[in-house]
């Protein structure tokens, strides 16, 4: 309950929890900050302290002029600098709502995807068709060092209605049978880029579902131990300017 300070005598018609801080003097002096109460009118000398559920905060007022608050107040605190200036200290009582802070969390891992796709990057090669038959011979340059290359399959990856490749190096086999294939996007006339490989696999397989508007791939490698060979079916989204593993299944033998 609010107690009259010794020598200050009230004026009008007191009500409870009404506290005001008295006004500071000088060419800087702003006018006092009145806390209200419930119903009441008039002026009343500054409250010494508060309780925990009274509706109005209990204000105590240090050398800087900081006013403090009280829990349960649904006001909030005023603090006012010795040069007359007041701002709200944003304090909230047990009985208001504040906002919930945000914390950002570290970056994400996922590479983001490039305004112009693949073809944007540096790293394009020139592709030419220097055989005939179902698969022939392609020339890739710069040579990427895996020896002959077939291409294997044309194919739309993206959706753009270019001829994208699929493209083998049969020289590089590994014991398990797979070899070293690769994916390329067409940019602009010969130039490709690589969105997925070379690497050793047994198989690359496009999807009729699709990520980010490109098709779903499924590449096969082998698993197991020699009495128990298995064979791991990867399917891969596009993420970013590549192909990324992103589910995998054991087949059956």
């Amino acid at each position: 309950m609010a107690q009259a300070r010794e020598g200050a005598a009230p004026t009008g018609a007191s009500a409870t929890g009404i506290a005001q801080a008295p006004a500071t003097t000088g060419s800087s002096a702003t006018p006092s900050t009145t806390e209200q109460g419930t119903g009441g009118t008039g002026t009343t000398p500054p409250a010494t302290a508060q309780g925990a559920g009274s509706p109005s905060s209990a204000t105590a007022q240090g050398s800087g002029g900081t006013t403090a608050q009280g829990a349960g107040s649904p006001s909030s605190a005023t603090a006012q600098g010795s040069g007359g200036t007041t701002a709200p200290a944003k304090a909230q009582g047990s009985g208001g709502t504040t906002a919930p802070a945000t914390a950002q969390g570290p970056g994400s891992t996922t590479p983001a995807p490039s305004s112009a796709g693949p073809c944007s990057r540096d790293e394009t090669f020139r592709i030419t068709t220097v055989g005939k038959g179902k698969q022939p011979t392609v020339q890739v340059e710069p040579d990427p060092g895996y020896g002959k290359a077939l291409r294997a399959a044309e194919v739309d990856l993206d959706g753009r209605g270019q001829q994208d490749l699929y493209v083998i190096f049969p020289t590089e086999a590994g014991s398990d049978g797979a070899t070293m294939q690769a994916l390329y996007v067409h940019c602009s006339g010969d130039r490709y880029a690589p969105v997925w490989g070379p690497e050793y696999t047994l198989e690359l397989k496009p999807l009729d579902t699709r990520t980010q508007g490109w098709r779903d791939v499924v590449h096969r490698e082998k698993s197991g131990t020699l009495d128990a060979p298995t064979v791991k079916r990867v399917t891969m989204r596009f993420q970013g300017d590549t192909y990324q593993d992103a589910a995998t299944e054991t087949e059956k033998p």
